[in-house]
């Protein structure tokens, strides 16, 4: 391997590396708006269960959407361009979890909120993180 293979390869690694950690930072963003409830305080504070499930799995679906953007087929065009890209990408992917929360809300016979939120329900905050999984598996495969 020569010189400018190996620092494309070192600037690739790190372009995406510090990508993901912005990446991952605006997922915890998006699980704060998309819930009804400060996260920070349930987790912290009052160290609910069922949100520390469904927000744990929050961030793998959105670690998930990650991993199928960047192994996503590459195009020939500029970095910035790639870049911007696939940033549209993924908050169209966490737009997407937002939806499925929305149409699992619409198709639970309980408050979903209620549940998790006020009850500390550890079930009901596993279902919804693996409705998280679920659709970053399937955002995943569409990628």
């Amino acid at each position: 391997m020569d010189t400018t293979a190996m620092t494309n390869l070192v600037l690739t690694i790190l372009g995406w590396s510090v990508g993901g950690l912005a990446a991952l930072f605006l997922a915890r963003i998006a699980y704060q708006l998309i819930t009804p409830f400060d996260a920070h305080k349930e987790l912290v504070d009052d160290r609910n269960t069922a949100v520390g499930f469904s927000n744990g799995f929050f961030m793998i679906a959105a670690a998930i959407i990650l991993h199928g953007i960047i192994t996503g087929e590459r195009m020939p065009i500029p970095w910035w361009y790639e870049a911007s890209f696939s940033a549209g990408l993924y908050v169209a992917g966490l737009a997407l979890l937002w939806l499925g929360r929305v149409v699992l809300r619409a198709l639970s016979k309980f408050d979903l909120d209620e549940e998790i939120h006020v009850k500390d329900n550890p079930a009901v905050g596993l279902i919804e993180g693996c409705s998280y999984v679920g659709f970053a598996i399937i955002i995943h495969a569409a990628l």
